[in-house]
Formats: structure tokens, C-alpha cells, sequence
């Protein structure tokens, strides 16, 4: 497997990792793998071949609310924990909105993303108009809905993917990079979909797709401590998170050479809901 690095110059451009693998699409889905690393510029993933997944579908929080009125909000229901029989992406490139949600409670709104970190909590507005297969995506691996295929046994398995991973890049002034199930900056779900740019910008607390070019989106995210209009039109906006400070916190921790947390930075939990800000 040939790795090739992509260094994007300060205030330019961002370091990718890039990894050839093999591609299948389905529908307008992508290609390959995905994995991560961040420059001081832009922020990138790189990874292991895979499925891809198409247009993901928009059913089930069509309206930007995530939810209806007038419910009385509840925890989530336990989260599947299994193997998935195959050695293939078993969504074939389709994974929609609607299975991301199936059994999520009730609630007024907004769908939101509650990011518990060994740092502070983020908590995260999703955007599934603008953003319907990028929220699917993240919504369906916080909740063990979307299938992965895991590092360590080479199996699809649904379980909840972000809980206990790292924040394997940070860089003050910049971004918080996680979702990299290997810690490198080259691992990822197994699969990839395309880009879905919608006009969004990147401000203070942004949360977006780190990729290894456009259409190889997988589980990498970023969130943004500080605009950064270099990025906009490039990377997959799906979320705007806070409070900023949290941000701030992960950023400005010791790191090594490569911007790697010396001590690591846990993403805890990630619990989606529909229930309204408290």
C-alpha cells in the first residue's frame, strides 16, 4: 500500500496522509478509505481502502429541528453492540438519515451532537439540510448505527465508533482533530463518501470532515477554534459547536513534532438528541 503525504503550507493549504486502496461506488458515493492528519492551514484524512456510501437521504430530520414539538425528550435507547456477517460494507453506499435515527427519541429540536471530552463538553448543532449524508454519517457512528469496519479484527461490526478514541492533532489558533480510530491520522471507518458543500463557512467552533481530498470523507472530524475562510468551499461542514473555550482547551495542550497530544485527549462519549438546549 503506497502512502502519500500532501503537505499544505501555514495559512494555505493543510497535511494530508493519503492511502491507495480499493474503490467501489454506489449511487454518488465516494471511494477507499480514510484516516487524518491537520497542517496549520487545512485539515486532511488519508486511509485504508474500503466501501463507499452514497447519497445517505435526508428522511427523518428534513426540517433542521431533528425532531417534532411538543415531545417530551428521553435518553437514547442502548446502542447496538455486534458483528456484521460479510467482509463488505454492508450498507453498500447507502446509508440514510432514517437508519441513523431509528429509535433516537423524540424532541423539539435542534439534532445536536453532545461531545464529551477529558477537556469540557462540546455541544454541537447539527445540519442536516445542508448537510444530510455528513450528518447521517456522524450521527450513525455516534450511535452504533452506522457499520464500520474495525482495525483491530478486520470486521464490520455497529457499535458506538467515536466513544474513546483521541484528539490525535491539535493546533493552537487552528483546529481539534479526532475520529481516528488507529491514533495516526491514517485510520478511519472503512469506507468514504462525498463532499456536500453548502455555502457554510468555517468560524469559531465549525465542525467539518477532515479528508485526503474531496469525496474521501469518513469519521475524521475537526472543530474550528478560530475562522478560518482558507477552508470554506473545501472541507464538509456538517456542525457548529460550543462553547469555543472547550475548543481553545484542546488545542493549546503540549504536543510533539507532529501536533500529537503527549498526553492523550479522550473523546469520552458522543451522545446524540433531539431534546432543546437546557
Amino acid at each position: 500500500m503506497r502512502s502519500t503525504p500532501v503537505f499544505v503550507l501555514p495559512s494555505l493549504f493543510l497535511f494530508v496522509a493519503a492511502c491507495d486502496g480499493s474503490v467501489s461506488t454506489t449511487n454518488t458515493g465516494g471511494s477507499a478509505g480514510s484516516g487524518a492528519t491537520t497542517g496549520t492551514g487545512g485539515t486532511s484524512s488519508g486511509g485504508t481502502g474500503g466501501a463507499t456510501t452514497g447519497t445517505g437521504g435526508t428522511g427523518g430530520a428534513t426540517t433542521g429541528t431533528g425532531g417534532t414539538g411538543g415531545v417530551i425528550c428521553g435518553d437514547d435507547v442502548t446502542p447496538p453492540n455486534e458483528v456484521v456477517p460479510g467482509a463488505t460494507d454492508p450498507e453498500q453506499g447507502d446509508f440514510t438519515m432514517d437508519e441513523a435515527l431509528v429509535d433516537l427519541p423524540e424532541g423539539p429540536g435542534p439534532l445536536r451532537a453532545i461531545i464529551e471530552t477529558d477537556l469540557g463538553t462540546l455541544t454541537c448543532t447539527l445540519f442536516p439540510n445542508q448537510a444530510p449524508i455528513g450528518v447521517a454519517n456522524f450521527v450513525g457512528l455516534a450511535r452504533g448505527r452506522r457499520a464500520f469496519k474495525d482495525t483491530g479484527t478486520n470486521q464490520w461490526v455497529r457499535r458506538p465508533f467515536y466513544d474513546g478514541l483521541t484528539f490525535h492533532r491539535v493546533i493552537p489558533d487552528f483546529v481539534a482533530q479526532g475520529g481516528d480510530p488507529l491514533g495516526t491520522g491514517f485510520g478511519g471507518p472503512g469506507y468514504k463518501f462525498i463532499n456536500e458543500i453548502a455555502g457554510l463557512t468555517h468560524k469559531p467552533g465549525t465542525l467539518a470532515y477532515a479528508n485526503a481530498g474531496a469525496n474521501t470523507n469518513g469519521s475524521q472530524f475537526y472543530v474550528c477554534e478560530t475562522a478560518q475562510p482558507q477552508l470554506d468551499s473545501v472541507y464538509n461542514i456538517f456542525s457548529e459547536c460550543e462553547p469555543v473555550s472547550v475548543v481553545t482547551a484542546l488545542t493549546h495542550v503540549p504536543t510533539n513534532s507532529n501536533d500529537k497530544p503527549l498526553t492523550p485527549v479522550y473523546i469520552q462519549r458522543v451522545t446524540i438528541t433531539r431534546c432543546a438546549p437546557e
